[in-house]
């Protein structure tokens, strides 16, 4: 997390000679890359590479409000443990795929401080084999749940045309009568059409 951390950071300082045009930035519609990395309570941390759909919407006074789509594109284990008798519990996060609204306000020309809320959904598959004595019982659960999500983040504009963002985003998901509580630290690029 560190290293996602610093290489966004260097990445914003060595590209602020390229400042974008004021008033032509973080609007219209946008696809990009998303590397996340979340952590659930009492769990692996899942780490993941999706694809951002997003438009942007100038409201004037340097307002700009942004409706994203979001899909993580690979599966993460979370919970594998086996015990020595043989039993183990393993939870897999199948995929996560959201629908947010950013609000954002323009500080300069290429720097956009947002708050964040969406909807998060997440399909989980949990697999359990207990063993009592000569006894050996199997389950496995299977669910595609959903919760709300809010957050913070920032996009900073390289050009006109591609951004570069970081954000930390809190989530809520049930799933198999618990509730998840996730934390998402994620790093994206965008290119504006």
């Amino acid at each position: 997390m560190k290293k996602l951390a610093l290489a966004t950071l260097v990445s914003l300082v060595s590209v602020s000679a390229f400042a974008a045009p004021v008033g032509q930035t973080f609007t219209g519609f946008g696809a990009g890359v998303d590397l996340t990395s979340t952590k659930y309570k009492e769990t692996k941390r899942a780490t993941g590479v999706g694809i951002i759909a997003d438009y942007g919407i100038d409201y004037g006074n340097n307002l700009v409000g942004v409706i994203e789509g979001k899909v993580k594109l690979n599966s993460s284990k979370l919970v594998d443990a086996t015990e020595t008798d043989g039993s183990y519990t393993k939870i897999d996060e199948k995929w996560r795929a959201s629908v947010s609204y950013l609000q954002g306000y323009r500080v300069s020309a290429d720097f956009l401080p947002y708050v964040k809320v969406g909807y998060v959904a997440a399909k989980f598959e949990a697999k359990d084999r207990e063993i009592y004595g000569n006894n050996v019982e199997y389950t496995s659960v299977s669910q595609t749940k959903g919760g709300i999500g809010f957050g913070v983040g920032a996009k900073y504009a390289v050009s006109s045309n591609f951004e570069l963002g970081a954000e930390y985003l809190r989530t809520n998901i049930k799933f198999d009568g618990d509730s998840l509580k996730g934390n998402t630290f994620g790093a994206n690029a965008t290119y504006r059409f």
